[in-house]
């Protein structure tokens, strides 16, 4: 017999994209408060970080994940590796392009591999570019066969909201995996570690490896 849940939904949503597309700045907005650093060096997230959104009747487990590229590094190819493993059994899978950029081979060598029934394309970055060129990269993402689509900016707010209720829409009924005042899973040594490592990566800048690890 199936457990009843009594009509309250759950499930596991993970944003993918190139380095530095701004899916911890995504993930930080959606659930209201800093859980993942954030840096514009690219892969500064190393590992999977869950951040736990919770409202009345619905739990989303919000996973950031490392950027996915063409590795070039071993540790490139681990960062991948973390990535893609993380879409096995996601319920709903953000798919993060940039509206000031192209969207070109590195998007498409990553959409290749995402489910097309449980993807959305988010158009991030729009504070930085006028209606036409939203509209532009729209039209060039349409080619990716995803039929959902949210122009955003992370960084300010714009059209978050709506991501977020299409999101806690799209979630299945389930149990809450996480208590009401949880909002991360990450223990308290590992995120201490990472707000040093995001202050050393903002201070030092090129003198610094982006690869650099802390440990509290």
């Amino acid at each position: 017999m199936m457990a009843s849940h009594d009509g309250h939904r759950s499930g596991f949503v993970t944003l993918v994209g190139r380095p530095n597309v701004g899916k911890s700045t995504l993930v930080n907005r959606l659930l209201g408060q800093k859980v993942t650093i954030v840096s514009d060096k690219p892969q500064t997230t190393r590992t999977e970080v869950r951040g736990v959104l919770t409202r009345p009747g619905v739990q989303a487990v919000l996973c950031d994940t490392p950027g996915i590229h063409k590795p070039r590094t071993l540790l490139g190819e681990r960062l991948n590796h973390t990535a893609r493993a993380a879409l096995a059994d996601m319920d709903v899978v953000l798919f993060l392009v940039e509206a000031d950029g192209p969207v070109g081979r590195g998007d498409a060598f990553i959409a290749d591999g995402l489910p097309k029934d449980r993807t959305v394309l988010v158009v991030n970055k729009v504070d930085r570019v006028g209606r036409d060129r939203i509209a532009e990269q729209l039209i060039a993402a349409s080619a990716f066969g995803f039929d959902e689509y949210f122009p955003i900016s992370a960084r300010d707010g714009e059209g978050v909201d709506a991501l977020r209720a299409h999101v806690l829409d799209r979630l299945p009924e389930g149990p809450q995996y996480y208590p009401d005042d949880m909002v991360t899973d990450v223990p308290e040594a590992f995120w201490v570690a990472e707000l040093v490592r995001e202050q050393l990566l903002a201070v030092v800048k090129e003198e610094l490896p982006h690869s650099i690890a802390t440990r509290v």
